[in-house]
């Protein structure tokens, strides 16, 4: 039976891995169609790449104008550096383009940690969803053509190493708007003296929320099938509004 009134609020969904956010967002929005029909608005709070897992916020409703803040706070990610191995994406979906036997020590690792804290200058990865004279620059990328993207000013506002083994290091950063975190595991590595590439990212912390409040897609999913959704539906206010619903956001008619 279809809602009178239209719910508002958040879901926060720990994104599974090989899936990419409007993938999750289309999942939900199909599922919800048996109770809200199909004209209602839907939408993430920030982009996770498919290889990547963690918290994701969803707005649903009117939630969908007040998305704004996440998209322009800070971020908290995990993330595993592997050394030797440097790829085409950063991650562990693209195909190898350098090695190096160069292993750094875990003392290396942590006399690096300062210069990667703070404001600085980040140059974009080629595979982004960055648009470059008019296209996506990953679908450039893809076709193997040449893509330049201008560095922009980010903040890395903490960066600490959690763990240390021979061939990799588990580290931890609070990010601005912006940071790609497969960028700063390749400066990294190469400014420890060798070549790296994410094998895990995950995103622990978004705004106010935390990944310990999030729920598992597939818990979403059985909730949307024995009608208890609303369960897993966060209030309004858990984030200010704004006026202006962010590009991130996918309504009726549009498509990410």
């Amino acid at each position: 039976m279809l809602e009178n009134t239209p719910p508002a609020g958040f879901f926060l969904i720990d994104k599974p891995v090989g899936m990419s956010s409007a993938g999750v967002v289309g999942f939900i929005k199909h599922r919800l169609k048996p109770y809200l029909g199909k004209s209602f608005k839907i939408g993430h709070g920030g982009t996770l790449d498919p290889f990547a897992t963690g918290l994701l916020p969803i707005g649903l409703g009117k939630a969908t104008k007040r998305l704004q803040p996440l998209l322009e706070g800070s971020k908290t990610y995990r993330f595993t550096l592997q050394f030797g191995t440097q790829t085409t994406t950063g991650d562990p979906e693209g195909e190898e383009t350098l090695t190096s036997k160069n292993i750094p020590s875990k003392t290396e690792m942590e006399s690096i940690l300062p210069r990667f804290t703070g404001p600085q200058q980040q140059t974009p990865p080629a595979f982004s969803a960055l648009k470059v004279g008019g296209q996506r620059a990953y679908k450039l990328a893809r076709k193997g053509e040449q893509v330049t993207l201008q560095p922009r000013t980010i903040t890395i506002h903490n960066l600490s190493l959690l763990n240390y083994e021979k061939t990799y290091a588990v580290l931890e950063a609070t990010v601005s708007k912006g940071t790609y975190i497969r960028t700063l595991g390749e400066d990294m590595a190469k400014a420890a003296g060798t070549v790296g590439h994410l094998t895990t990212l995950q995103r622990t912390a978004h705004g106010p929320f935390n990944i310990s409040e999030a729920t598992s897609l597939e818990t979403l999913d059985n909730a949307l099938k024995t009608g208890d959704w609303k369960a897993h539906l966060l209030p309004l206010d858990v984030c200010p509004a704004v006026e202006n619903t962010p590009a991130d956001v996918t309504t009726k008619g549009e498509s990410k």
